[in-house]
């Protein structure tokens, strides 16, 4: 294969249903365009600032070490993803390596996949191994989870109306109430039943072991299958006073870890048990490829996070079907027009709460809305 990259776009999109929600990215989107010269495209995003991700990806070279991530791989030979994640990783030196550098590059590197991936006529899923798993089990994430209990049943209501079997929640400021926090979890768990599963999303909204501690025996009882991003990604410490504490499983990594070298310490320190990279910000397909070789030998499980549109969906869809354990399918609720109708095909979820993925598919097996895309765009 010769295709070469033809072209790079940035498209920042806005819902104008809204400009801002507090901790909910999906109502603006930095959408990748990669067009091959074979008259081919491939698709990325990145849960991230669009007009930063823009500048990244366009600005002109400052030097050698600091260019503009477009003007890096406009005319490349797609042969090798890879390869060329490490030439934008080495032309992001200068201006830096971590947090939204790494968004633009991962937005891309799914794009690159995407495009290689169509040229050669084989879903992305093949890269990762071949499909193992062709159903996937998914599960819902409210928030923000309101706080009085009629509320909040009628949003999970919503969910099991839907064909959820799974449903992770939120902390919320509102947890502050130690009292009404653990009265609300015993609630929703009675008005679930016993066989739905739930997650726990803290989401960073506490800064230290303390205030979590009084919901653990609570957390554990009411069999919650793991606690995500307990606490900011510099706090070893209390991860690792977590995991000591309690045997519901630790996750961390979908908030502010970029690349398998911000997993090092955690790793070294065994202060977790399931990574949860947001492909879309971790580095991409090359990065996650990365990480789960590094993840295998310690018996570590990856579920990726996703809480943008129904490509991020599809990118973790791809991924997880070719992994040898069944795990979860994050799938956003989110009200956004560009979470449900930026792709005219989108991974559907069945009465049983499953996702299928479907055979002959070429790369993410996606088509943009590009209708959607025009009425959205912001430049």
């Amino acid at each position: 294969m010769s295709v070469r990259v033809e072209s790079v776009e940035v498209i920042c999109l806005q819902d104008p249903q809204a400009e801002f929600v507090r901790f909910e990215g999906s109502y603006q989107n930095a959408l990748i365009v990669v067009r091959g010269d074979n008259g081919l495209y491939g698709i990325g995003e990145t849960d991230s600032p669009p007009q930063v991700i823009k500048a990244l990806v366009e600005s002109r070279p400052y030097n050698y070490l600091s260019s503009g991530l477009a003007s890096v791989l406009v005319g490349e030979v797609l042969d090798d993803p890879v390869r060329l994640w490490n030439k934008m990783y080495q032309s992001t030196n200068w201006h830096g390596r971590y947090g939204v550098a790494i968004h633009a590059i991962s937005a891309l590197d799914i794009a690159l996949w995407d495009l290689f991936a169509r040229s050669e006529k084989r879903p992305l899923h093949s890269y990762f191994g071949g499909m193992k798993h062709k159903h996937l089990p998914a599960y819902a994430t409210i928030y923000p989870m309101q706080a009085e209990q009629e509320l909040f049943q009628q949003q999970v209501s919503a969910c099991l109306e839907q064909g959820f079997k799974r449903i992770k929640i939120c902390v919320e400021p509102w947890w502050k109430d130690v009292e009404k926090a653990i009265g609300n979890l015993h609630s929703l768990r009675e008005f679930v039943g016993a066989e739905i599963e739930l997650m726990l999303d803290v989401a960073m909204e506490f800064t230290r072991f303390e205030q979590l501690e009084p919901f653990l025996d609570t957390l554990q009882a009411l069999d919650f299958k793991w606690i995500e991003a307990p606490f900011d990604a510099d706090n070893l410490q209390d991860h690792r006073r977590l995991r000591s504490s309690t045997a519901i499983p630790v996750g961390v990594g979908d908030l502010g870890f970029t690349t398998c070298k911000e997993f090092q310490p955690y790793l070294a320190a065994d202060a977790f048990d399931i990574a949860q990279p947001d492909i879309t910000m971790f580095g991409g397909v090359s990065e996650v490829m990365k990480l789960r070789d590094l993840l295998a030998p310690k018996g570590k499980r990856i579920v990726p996070h996703a809480y943008n549109t129904d490509l991020t969906i599809a990118v973790n869809a791809q991924f997880l079907c070719a992994q040898p354990r069944v795990e979860p399918l994050e799938y956003s609720t989110s009200p956004s027009i560009l979470r449900r109708q930026l792709v005219v095909n989108p991974l559907r979820l069945d009465e049983q709460g499953m996702i299928t993925l479907e055979d002959g598919a070429h790369g993410l097996g996606l088509e943009l809305n590009w209708d959607l895309v025009n009425a959205c765009r912001t430049t």
